[in-house]
């Protein structure tokens, strides 16, 4: 009965550092999300700009 228990024990530490194995790779794809998301954002500002730089120089041609 004993070893039951330590297996019991020993499965529920090895379930609960994979879940924090999981966590960490959640908290990890998030945060690659939200710095994609970021860059996106800059890209978008620069290609505004470029656009308008684009379009003035147009007119002035």
């Amino acid at each position: 009965m004993f070893l039951n228990s330590q297996q019991i024990a020993l499965s529920a530490q090895q379930q609960a550092f994979a879940v924090q194995q999981v966590v960490t790779a959640m908290n990890s794809l998030n945060l690659s999300a939200r710095e994609s998301a970021s860059g996106i954002t800059q890209v978008k500002a620069s290609t505004e700009q470029l656009n308008e730089a684009a379009q003035k120089l147009k007119a002035v041609i």
